[in-house]
């Protein structure tokens, strides 16, 4: 069990139970204020043609989150120091670096020296 972790946007969507995947206990799931909008993007993708279903699963999403974290301190260095198209989860990954937290994943690619990464 993890008493805290952060959680990018596929980490967030298994933790919320709204996607597949590998569920770890974590106590206090930690988000970027950014990868809201990725979740909100999937969501509204997934569930084209219900909007409403959109939203009642947002808000489920939501409900999963103990705190947000404001992307902006992050936001370039995980642009600039990442060769993978996953920006959110490098900087998600920055963040649990900092804090000296677990990261939440359903990225394969992840991986730290300092923490753990705990795969969905």
């Amino acid at each position: 069990m993890q008493p805290t972790a952060v959680a990018d946007a596929g980490g967030w969507l298994v933790l919320a139970g709204l996607v597949a995947g590998l569920t770890h206990d974590v106590d206090e799931v930690l988000v970027l204020d950014a990868t809201s909008l990725l979740v909100a993007e999937y969501l509204t993708l997934r569930h084209e043609s219900a909007p409403s279903r959109a939203r009642a699963d947002y808000g489920l999403a939501l409900r999963a989150v103990s705190e947000w974290f404001p992307v902006r301190a992050l936001a370039l260095d995980a642009a600039l120091g990442t060769d993978d198209d996953d920006v959110d989860a490098a900087a998600a990954l920055a963040l649990a670096e900092s804090l000296n937290v677990a990261l939440v994943t359903k990225n394969r690619e992840m991986s730290s020296q300092k923490v753990p990464v705990l795969l969905c």
